[in-house]
């Protein structure tokens, strides 16, 4: 399904997301982010900073990989989840976590 490495998913996520305007949360991340304390600076910041640890796994349902970008920001380790289509500018955010 993909064609890309682990390293170009981790590059382009970091390159996206240098533009606010291309990061689109979804309802359900919006949701988990405020129950978790989560603001839109420290997803960003996970977004940017951030490793990919995890292999992209793919959603056959909606065609994309799904990547999590993991980074320690404001005290805490967060885990924050993008879909990513390759041939789509843009990046949307499914949900962010508190990882251990």
């Amino acid at each position: 399904m993909s064609k890309w490495s682990k390293q170009q998913y981790q590059r382009f996520i970091r390159e996206t997301a240098k533009d606010c305007a291309r990061v689109v949360f979804t309802a359900h991340a919006e949701q988990r982010m405020r129950l978790r304390g989560i603001s839109h600076a420290m997803a960003l910041e996970v977004l940017r900073k951030g490793l990919l640890r995890r292999t992209p796994e793919p959603n056959m349902r909606h065609g994309t990989m799904e990547c999590r970008m993991e980074y320690y920001v404001a005290g805490r380790n967060l885990g924050v989840v993008s879909a990513v289509v390759e041939a789509d500018p843009d990046l949307v955010v499914i949900t962010a976590m508190e990882i251990d």
